[in-house]
């Protein structure tokens, strides 16, 4: 009974996945946790193939560390037309951030950095969901003042979410970004430099807490729920470019 959910959204069936999901959370307090998981899908009404479900079960964190020419993206926000104006994401229920409009990848001078990205998570990341094609379709930054915060939160209309750190401070012990794990299980991939490859880890806790270095760049499943903490009031004008992905079916 306990893997009834599981079969019902491998045949895209997410509505009935999230009932008998709550159904049998009644007896098991393990299966609340799946429950927005389904949900997930359920509001993203968009069919998927069944290969790309089944990698999708299990949540995935991606982490590397690549130059994409971060100064100039940094002097590219800083001159951005509309810095610090009031937009659709101002009154967000996040503290002491500014956050651009999302459409950072159509505009002429973050065009080359989308790309970029885009073609970088293609070619690192692709294999493990069955090499699908991989869209870049959202981009913005977000300069976090002191003590900022960005509440929790996940984005419904993707399925990878990501951020290119450009501006951090490393003496921050206390600060990162938190991602929420809804199962039992998290696969963690991060690139060794020193090896040349990737390095396959389990992670098994309830909040994973990453503490980004400058040019990392993490991509996860865009259905987990992460926030930023910034608990040092030292902490001015960190620099981050989060962005939204799609596979293309």
């Amino acid at each position: 009974m306990k893997n009834f959910p599981k079969f019902l959204y491998l045949c895209n069936f997410f509505r009935l996945a999230v009932y008998f999901s709550k159904l049998i959370s009644i007896f098991s307090k393990k299966e609340r946790k799946r429950i927005s998981f389904y949900n997930f899908f359920k509001k993203r009404k968009r069919r998927f193939d069944k290969d790309l479900l089944m990698a999708f079960y299990r949540p995935k964190i991606f982490i590397f560390n690549h130059d994409f020419e971060t100064r100039d993206i940094i002097n590219s926000i800083y001159n951005y037309k509309d810095l610090f104006d009031v937009n659709e994401f101002t009154n967000d229920g996040h503290k002491n951030i500014f956050q651009s409009e999302h459409n950072l990848n159509k505009k002429k001078e973050f065009m080359d950095t989308s790309k970029s990205i885009e073609n970088f998570v293609s070619k690192n990341i692709d294999n493990i969901f069955n090499s699908k094609k991989i869209d870049l379709i959202k981009m913005w930054f977000v300069i976090t003042k002191q003590s900022g915060i960005i509440n929790k939160h996940s984005h419904f209309d993707s399925d990878l979410s990501g951020v290119l750190y450009l501006k951090v401070n490393p003496n921050s012990p206390n600060s990162g970004l938190e991602i929420f794990n809804p199962l039992k299980e998290m696969d963690i991939y991060k690139y060794n430099l020193s090896l040349n490859k990737i390095e396959k880890n389990t992670f098994t806790g309830d909040k994973y807490l990453f503490k980004p270095k400058n040019n990392d760049l993490i991509i996860f499943n865009s259905y987990l729920e992460h926030s930023v903490q910034n608990k040092d009031p030292n902490i001015t004008d960190r620099i981050s470019l989060p962005f939204d992905l799609i596979f293309k079916i």
